[in-house]
């Protein structure tokens, strides 16, 4: 397997075909995720976003079933109820409609927030829901902080935009991963993308590639 520090030192790997996905990246740092999900073989994607036309395939994609939609939705309301059973010490929220409308609207964002998580990579971009960037002409890298996620804000040269791609949901998948931050990485390495010192910490590149701001 290979890695992008042997022995300590950085080495950037070559930029993989963009049609076959080879030769595949070096196993990337991940801290988000140890999770070894890989892309359904026994499946097709429901109706996903149109991908990019010009720069080849998707090669790793990730989309919830049906049934874990479904566990979702049913799932987070039983939790919230749970909670609010052992905090009072009974069942008296049961009587309460207001409560009942809480758990109703619980149930029905996650039935909605599942049924669009849609996460895809090919070996020059990568995309999340109908947003996707070109991750070898990336010029703006953020970390930040949506809700419970820890995301990237990312922006490429043509002005497209990823808003909150989250590190935990790609990272799940090591071989999406993969793809993805070897674009980041030579998109760093190009000097022309403006990273962050807290985008550059939580992804592990090292100081002295490309150029760094505040």
């Amino acid at each position: 397997m290979t890695h992008y520090f042997p022995r300590g030192q950085f080495r950037l790997p070559p930029v993989p075909d963009p049609h076959t996905g080879e030769p595949r990246p070096p196993t990337a740092p991940r801290r988000e995720s140890s999770a070894n999900e890989t892309t359904p073989t026994d499946r097709t994607p429901t109706k996903p976003p149109p991908a990019p036309e010009d720069l080849g395939p998707t090669l790793e994609w990730f989309q919830f079933e049906s049934k874990h939609r479904m566990q979702a939705t049913i799932g987070m309301p039983a939790i919230v109820a749970a909670f609010a059973t052992l905090k009072v010490g009974g069942f008296d929220w049961v009587s309460d409609w207001g409560f009942w409308v809480l758990l109703t609207v619980i149930g029905a964002v996650m039935y909605w927030r599942t049924g669009y998580e849609w996460m895809a990579a090919g070996a020059m971009w990568v995309q999340e829901g109908p947003k996707w960037v070109n991750t070898y002409e990336l010029v703006r890298i953020r970390f930040s902080v949506d809700g419970l996620r820890r995301v990237l804000r990312l922006e490429d040269a043509e002005g497209r935009k990823v808003h909150s791609f989250g590190l935990r949901d790609v990272q799940s998948n090591p071989q999406m991963w993969d793809l993805v931050y070897n674009g980041i990485l030579h998109s760093v390495a190009s000097g022309n993308c403006d990273i962050s010192r807290k985008a550059r910490k939580v992804l592990q590149i090292p100081p002295s590639l490309g150029r760094e701001r505040e």
